[in-house]
């Protein structure tokens, strides 16, 4: 049996309408780094770093993307949502869980590179240099514009894509597991993580 690694979403993002998407990064890691220096937290803390970590992934495009297309194809709409709400639920509480049980030490330094717009400015990377004791970590931030907001598909760290990764776990589990089976597998983990 293979061993199932979900790497946990390190996000730093919230929901900001019509906002500079480098400046809303900016400002939801000043109000995430303030959460995770708190001695203790409360469950309202702990809801607000599921927020602050999680708040403008659009989680449905990236359920969708981590699928391959002929399990799209074929699964009803119903499993599908399914599917998207315990995606989401994983992601979330893996990222609290990862924030609580790590220890929190802020960037020595953090630099926002320029938006990169794409597609005509329907979709903007923005890179993200962060360092600490001299290790240099890059976070991509891949966004997609829905109306006036900027919602995020794919986080990218150290050249290890997020949805990438999740798409090639997703794949292996259904090489021998059925669509109904993978969405027991994230629901279990989703639960795990929450504990």
């Amino acid at each position: 049996m293979k061993k199932m690694f979900f790497v946990p979403l390190l996000m730093c993002v919230s929901l900001f309408a019509a906002q500079d998407p480098v400046a809303l990064l900016k400002q939801n890691d000043i109000e995430l780094q303030k959460e995770l220096k708190k001695k203790a937290h409360t469950p309202k803390d702990i809801e607000r770093i599921k927020f602050l970590s999680s708040g403008l992934f659009d989680f449905a495009k990236m359920a969708e993307r981590s699928l391959p297309k002929k399990t799209l194809d074929t699964a009803s709409a119903e499993l599908k949502a399914e599917f998207s709400k315990e995606f989401q639920r994983m992601v979330e509480n893996s990222s609290v869980n990862k924030f609580k049980n790590t220890t929190f030490t802020s960037s020595d330094s953090t630099i926002y590179e320029e938006a990169k717009y794409r597609k005509e400015g329907a979709e903007v990377w923005v890179s993200i240099h962060s360092w600490s004791k001299g290790k240099d970590m890059l976070m991509v931030y891949k966004m997609d514009k829905e109306g006036d907001s900027w919602r995020v598909w794919d986080l990218v760290i150290d050249d290890l894509s997020t949805t990438r990764n999740y798409q090639d776990q997703f794949k292996s589990i259904l090489e021998t597991k059925s669509f109904k089976e993978l969405i027991k597998t994230v629901k279990d983990k989703a639960d795990e993580y929450a504990k």
